[in-house]
């Protein structure tokens, strides 16, 4: 009996403490856990698909978005920092190969370089979104904030002082303005949902926070079809005394391929929504035993692909504004007339993209200090790299990912 409990207390001081006792070998657990890694990394894959998917449907929508509002990002900037994540593969393979043939000095080594090039990753990062945020190139409805009132592009100074004389211009009914065509009201209205809808609504409503209610508006019914193209075509700023809504009406809607007949379509569309709900002149009140007849409501619609032009090109990477000592002749996009209309979805799109990245570098990054200070106690070496392995799997993921973030988001053009 005594010899075979001192035979199990030896098998016990032979085995090793790295292997698990549900495991037969060492083989066998490196087997398992590599392959528990591989199913880890394809819920990865899947979580970011979905992004992909996300920018995948936008960029083929509405392609002028994309093409305008990545010239606000630095390709250089981008350009280094797939240099870095290259690089930092690189070391990291190198620290894995270190673990298998028992080199200590060396995995030390490049699991640091490893981690110094995650840093600087994080850092470049950290330049680019302070940019971001300073200027306002961000997501919902503070992109159209103007983060520097008064210091604006060249021209949109002089456009923002005669936006008053221009709206009381528009004011009265264009004498002088040649003929137009009337517009189409049944193409006005698929113009009118894929351009206006967003801050009006279909129905000409209001969008709480956005825009007006156009129903039985004076300020409409007042304008001659010419006076309203004026004022489509120049838009109001936030500055202008008549905004009640503090939010910019971009000029054209924020499509400038617009001709003058696609607006005028819109008009006549604009023209019926505008009509008081009672069918009759806004100035003339409904008498009380005359019940106004209720507003039908429109069915569910789909905005369609955006069959526009892409826009003109904006200001390149972070010269935007000369608030930092930047070209004074870059316009603010706020105050860029060819702005294509929801600019910020690119940038919504943007920090998604970038920010779960970024995520998942300051887990890696997490990791590999771990696997560092573990390497700093001699715990790897031929018999057992599982950890540094599988570490390494997870940071390849993370820089194959933005091999593909860095095309897609920096060089659209």
């Amino acid at each position: 009996m005594s010899e075979a409990i001192l035979g199990e207390h030896r098998v016990g001081e032979l085995h090793d403490p790295h292997l698990a006792h549900h495991f037969d070998s060492s083989t066998q657990q490196f087997s398992a856990a590599k392959l528990g890694m591989w199913i880890f990394l394809g819920t990865e894959i899947l979580l970011f698909s979905g992004l992909f998917c996300l920018y995948a449907v936008f960029r083929g929508n509405h392609p002028e978005v994309f093409h305008y509002a990545h010239q606000f990002l630095d390709k250089n900037w981008g350009a280094l920092n797939t240099l870095v994540l290259i690089l930092s593969s690189f070391t990291m393979a190198l620290a894995v190969r270190s673990a298998q043939t028992n080199h200590r000095r060396e995995l030390i080594l490049f699991l640091g370089l490893t981690l110094l090039l995650a840093v600087d990753f994080l850092g470049i990062k950290a330049i680019e979104y302070t940019h971001k945020f300073r200027e306002n190139l961000v997501w919902g409805k503070r992109f159209l904030e103007d983060p520097h009132p008064g210091l604006v592009g060249a021209g949109a100074v002089q456009a923002v002082k005669s936006d008053e004389r221009q709206v009381s211009e528009n004011a009265r009914p264009s004498q002088a303005a040649p003929a137009l065509a009337p517009g189409n009201k049944d193409r006005g209205r698929d113009l009118f949902r894929v351009t206006c809808a967003a801050c009006h609504g279909l129905a000409g409503q209001g969008m709480p926070g956005l825009g007006k209610d156009m129903r039985g508006s004076s300020f409409i019914e007042g304008l001659d079809d010419a006076g309203l193209l004026a004022f489509i075509k120049k838009g109001r700023q936030p500055n202008d005394p008549l905004n009640t809504t503090g939010k910019p009406m971009p000029p054209k809607g924020g499509n400038p391929a617009y001709t003058d007949q696609d607006l005028m379509d819109i008009i006549a569309q604009v023209r019926v929504v505008a009509k008081p709900k009672g069918g009759g002149s806004a100035k003339v009140a409904a008498k009380p035993s005359e019940a106004a007849p209720p507003v039908p409501e429109e069915p569910p619609f789909e905005i369609h692909k955006s069959f526009l032009q892409p826009a003109a090109e904006g200001p390149v990477g972070l010269a935007v504004t000369p608030a930092a000592g930047h070209r004074a002749d870059v316009p603010d996009p706020r105050h860029d007339p060819n702005r294509p209309a929801n600019a910020q979805t690119f940038f919504s799109i943007y920090f998604l993209l970038t920010g779960l990245h970024g995520i998942h570098v300051l887990i890696g990054m997490m990791v590999i200090s771990w696997l560092l200070f573990r390497a700093l106690r001699d715990e790897f070496g031929p018999s057992y790299f599982t950890p540094v392995d599988l570490g390494g799997l997870y940071w390849h993921l993370v820089d194959v990912i933005w091999i593909f973030l860095f095309p897609l988001l920096y060089l659209i053009k």
